[in-house]
């Protein structure tokens, strides 16, 4: 402030002095004490032409784009966006960060969250008695057998009517299984070609018809039918079995 008192009053003395000596000459000059005394280095300041001022160096640890001094949160993880004060988003308020909580809004009655920001909400009061679903219900009917020749393994005309029927049900019960069982006696050959001709009948099903392989209960070398016969039934509950099985004696298997 004395150092402004001293400045202001040199200046009004070199214009006191400048005007006293234009006097004498006999001139007129224009009277300087309206002028503000620090215009130029104010100027300076705001426009700088001769000066060169360093550019600010504001530091940002964490990389938020909120510099330290003002950054609430100076260990924000990568890629967190923050608020104006450099603490990161909690949209729903659950104590995790936007950027880690995988369930961006959870209701405050499903509070507290996991660390996922998950919450768990009570169940309903309406439906905390109620029963599980049933089981859904197989309602296919019956279904076609499937006949071939003595010796023979060869889906023949009668037979893919017969199994465009059983995969037209199948289609329209998706809940459904079916167990193809084929009979043979106990003689290696016998067990073969029962095998074989299960095999067929699933093998046109799936290939020919779209039916998936999972829907089958794969049976041969039952006793107490007929062996030229393949029967296919819906499953029933206690039905199991796999939907394939390897082949009992290869070498003696018919191709058709």
């Amino acid at each position: 402030m004395k150092i402004l008192k001293i400045t202001i009053a040199l200046f009004l003395a070199l214009a006191f002095v400048n005007n006293a000596s234009a006097q004498k000459k006999g001139k007129s000059v224009e009277p300087l004490y309206w002028l503000n005394p620090l215009e130029y280095s104010y100027n300076e300041l705001n426009a700088p032409k001769h000066m060169k001022m360093p550019k600010p160096v504001l530091d940002d640890a964490d990389g938020d784009g909120i510099t330290d001094q003002f950054d609430n949160e100076p260990n924000t993880p990568a890629g967190c966006p923050v608020d104006s004060h450099g603490v990161s988003k909690d949209t729903d308020g659950d104590g995790v960060a936007d950027c880690k909580d995988k369930q961006l809004i959870t209701p405050t009655e499903c509070q507290p969250v996991n660390a996922d920001g998950v919450g768990k909400c009570p169940d309903p009061e309406c439906c905390k008695n109620i029963p599980p679903p049933a089981k859904p219900v197989c309602a296919i009917g019956d279904l076609p057998s499937v006949s071939f020749k003595s010796g023979t393994t060869k889906i023949n005309k009668d037979n893919e009517a017969a199994l465009s029927s059983v995969a037209d049900k199948l289609r329209n019960n998706p809940n459904c299984k079916v167990v193809v069982t084929g009979y043979g006696e106990a003689s290696k050959a016998s067990q073969q070609l029962s095998w074989d001709r299960v095999n067929a009948v699933i093998n046109y099903l799936v290939d020919k018809q779209g039916i998936s392989r999972e829907r089958f209960i794969f049976r041969f070398g039952e006793s107490g039918g007929d062996p030229n016969t393949i029967d296919i039934r819906s499953a029933v509950d206690g039905d199991e079995g796999p939907n394939t099985v390897p082949a009992p004696h290869p070498n003696l298997s018919k191709k058709k």
